[in-house]
């Protein structure tokens, strides 16, 4: 199967990262990780607690006194009022408020002999407090019996003022109840933003009661898209798709956030992405023509409101509703992804530009925002929009989340506007998070949890005086191919919980090993209250290299967390699972295996699973005439030829060479003369992200790596597989060197994605048998 013998040149190579990633001691399994904690010794038995003690006609204190009787399962303690704390009382947990400290958010936890005492500056102290005791607590925090908490000293305080998540509700909507989960398990990790993204092009999902026909017919659309939007060709379901929340539920989740110390900040996107609202209302667009709420995701040039009094007036209007239902600081208009063509031929909006001395339809845009800014500030709200805002010249009183990377925040903050972070780079839970082909579909990209956590929100290239202008961070949940609630938690979570991290703690005290030390320990917390979150904390990569004797040697990289490796291979028609005792090994015959990650608790990754060919070319050397994508070529050539098939579901991989609309050309030197007969080339076919399979494969050969054959010509099979496999019979040849040349597809036909474009060209592996 495996070899165990490796040279010691390769092991030295491959275990030089082991040493670099060695897993820290634990800490306590809180997360955000505390500003400080002093353990003291010894341990408070919860058993010995007798008594709440409040502060006095404090009717937050006494609503949390209630939550702590609930959530740590001390039903029936004793509620004592006191108009002076000065000290904790014995046996009891006493609340009382700090004078002085200025810091929104902190508290302190001193857990003594005498009992616990919990200090914060305002109330949301004391709720923050409480998720930290906890999760110390972990499953028993409710019920078990002889629980116990350390004794020490705990202070803390949050790095951001603002600390979100973000959930868009258009593309698929998602029950009350789903919602309220969503906010409860933000507030665990101590997030006290909720961004509600309710409009949007395919679906509008709020009850405006003066204009009736936004969810009558604005939050349904006919039928939705099936796959990727990039796919080829385009499939649609035919069902019916609606729902919406009414005025009583949106009350409803605000004062179930309000309680758990989180405000929600609607977004209602104007003035592009409002098909769902035109096609209710296509009156307040330019061209006044029927339209329907769109049935696949992308942006849509007749999803823009017009710019006259009008449109104004009823946007105006929509969000003087909007203000009332919620109380909190901000309203999100969005201002994104604007298309403003129809702008360029509407008479309504040319004579808006006319009147107001607006010499483009940037400045068109920059009109429109600031006219919805001065009504929201008119209704005592602050406006927050995207930053494509502050392209077209954002109000000065608005905040800027900035998410097509940092620029956006660092053009803004030079602006001495607020910044909030969300770069789709590490704040994008809608993308990819495991390189694991068993992945549900997602809308792309790869963001890891270890990217999320290594996010510092405060860009290097701001000065001293910019810096505080980055006023917090958010992740943001797109729901295109998140049709169910556990879909979403599946994507959100772990990563949510790195970002609180992020969020609260300072850059000096955050460790990606000491936080998945703790975060194995809300893995359990999880799964007893159903929530099926990704396991891409706990899968192995993989590297491979040539040893001097031209063997193929593969190493397991491992998470930085205790764990070890089950690997599962077929032998003869029988399993064979095993525990290894070494990450590296030679591969000397072909094999299929998979192998798993399993944390010390028990908890296992996704399979990583490998196929490894033992070919003629296998630990070979190759010579790529022209360079690869950079974005695509982190394998290096030698991935073309280290015997294992690449993934067709993952063209990111390592194991996928990309070519940017070129022809694909590289030498192969088997290292002396073999007898060879054919060869099985790998390519993608992926229209839909402008990939197409080669239309000819050329394959000369020589002996002596100088003069080379007439060569042999084969058209690619014109399937429409994803995954095209060429096969090509090359005789009974004595070779050294082959030359494999695969012509580009070309120029991109009209009609299909990314039309006019040169296509991508992917290989695989190159087998020579």
């Amino acid at each position: 199967m495996l070899s165990r013998y490796c040279i010691l040149v390769f092991a030295l190579f491959l275990l030089s990262p082991v040493l670099a990633q060695g897993p820290m001691g634990r800490s306590l399994p809180v997360i955000p990780k505390p500003v400080s904690v002093q353990l003291a010794g010894g341990h408070y038995a919860l058993a010995r607690l007798t008594a709440m003690v409040i502060p006095s006609g404090n009717p937050e204190a006494e609503r949390m006194a209630t939550l702590y009787a609930s959530e740590l399962g001390l039903a029936g303690l004793k509620t004592i009022q006191s108009k002076e704390i000065r000290h904790p009382r014995t046996s009891s947990i006493t609340l009382s408020l700090v004078k002085g400290e200025s810091r929104d958010g902190f508290y302190k936890i001193n857990i003594s002999k005498n009992g616990i005492w919990v200090q914060a500056s305002q109330p949301r102290g004391w709720f923050y407090a409480l998720q930290t005791l906890e999760q110390l607590l972990g499953l028993d925090a409710r019920n078990a019996k002889d629980r116990i908490l350390p004794y020490g000293l705990i202070e803390d305080a949050p790095r951001f003022a603002y600390r979100g998540m973000h959930l868009d509700v258009s593309r698929h909507f998602y029950p009350v109840e789903t919602i309220k989960q969503y906010i409860a398990m933000m507030a665990r990790f101590k997030f006290n933003s909720f961004h509600w993204h309710l409009t949007d092009d395919q679906g509008w999902r709020i009850e405006i009661l003066k204009f009736p026909e936004l969810t009558a017919r604005g939050a349904v659309r006919k039928a939705t898209r099936i796959g990727h939007a990039g796919s080829y060709p385009e499939r649609y379901d035919s069902a019916e798709y609606r729902g919406h929340y009414t005025q009583d539920e949106i009350r409803e989740i605000v004062r179930f956030a309000a309680d758990h110390y989180v405000e929600v900040i609607p977004e209602i996107d104007v003035p592009g992405h409002s098909l769902a609202a035109l096609a209710a209302y296509p009156e307040f667009s330019c061209s006044g023509a029927p339209r329907e709420v769109a049935t696949t995701w992308g942006t849509f040039a007749e999803g823009v409101f017009c710019t006259r009094d009008t449109a104004l007036w009823f946007v105006k209007e929509v969000l003087s509703e909007v203000c009332e239902l919620f109380p909190g600081k901000y309203i999100h208009i969005g201002g994104d992804e604007v298309i403003t063509d129809a702008w360029k031929s509407c008479a309504h909006c040319q004579a808006v530009m006319r009147r107001n001395q607006l010499g483009s339809e940037s400045a068109l845009q920059r009109y429109f925002v600031r006219e919805i800014e001065r009504h929201l500030r008119s209704k005592g709200k602050s406006m927050v929009g995207w930053d494509e805002t502050v392209d077209v010249g954002a109000p000065r009183s608005s905040t800027i989340m900035s998410w097509r990377g940092m620029e956006g925040g660092i053009a803004a903050a030079r602006q001495q506007l607020p910044v909030i972070m969300c770069p789709s780079t590490h704040c994008y839970f809608d993308h990819y998070q495991s390189a694991s082909p068993h992945e549900p579909l997602a809308i792309g990209g790869y963001t890891p949890l270890e990217k999320t956590y290594s996010f510092d929100p405060i860009p290097s290239a701001l000065k001293p005086n910019e810096r505080s202008l980055v006023i917090g961070v958010q992740g943001n949940v797109w729901s295109e191919y998140l049709p169910k609630a556990a879909q979403v938690l599946y994507m959100a979570y772990p990563r949510a919980v790195a970002l609180s991290e992020v969020a609260w703690s300072s850059p000096e005290q955050r460790d990606y090993s000491d936080f998945l030390g703790r975060l194995q320990q809300h893995i359990a917390w999880f799964r007893q209250n159903g929530t099926d979150i990704s396991s891409n904390m706990a899968e192995l990569d993989y590297r491979t290299a040539v040893a001097e004797d031209g063997r193929i040697g593969l190493y397991f990289v491992r998470p930085p967390v205790e764990g070890k490796i089950l690997l599962e291979s077929t032998r003869d028609g029988d399993v064979i699972s095993q525990y290894l005792t070494q990450d590296s090994f030679i591969l000397d015959r072909s094999i299929d295996f998979r192998v798993w990650y399993q944390l010390a608790e028990g908890y296992i990754g996704k399979p990583l699973s490998m196929k490894f060919k033992k070919h003629l070319a296998a630990g070979a050397r190759i010579r790529l005439d022209q360079a690869p994508s950079p974005r695509y070529f982190s394998g290096g050539a030698q991935c073309l030829i280290n015997g294992i098939t690449a993934n067709p579901q993952r063209h990111g991989s390592s194991e996928w060479v990309g070519m940017e609309g070129v022809d694909f050309k590289a030498v192969i030197d088997l290292g002396q003369v073999r007898n060879i007969s054919s060869l099985a080339i790998q390519f993608l076919h992926d229209p839909g992200s402008w990939i197409h399979r080669p239309t000819e494969i050329v394959v000369r050969t020589s002996a002596d790596g100088e003069v080379f054959g007439e060569g042999r010509r084969q058209m690619v099979s014109q399937t429409l597989d994803r995954h095209v496999q060429t096969e090509i019979s090359v005789g009974d040849e004595s070779v050294r060197y082959l030359e494999i040349r695969a012509i580009n597809h070309g120029e991109i036909a009209k009609g299909l994605p990314g039309a006019g474009n040169h296509a991508w060209l992917f290989v695989g592996e190159l087998e020579v048998w």
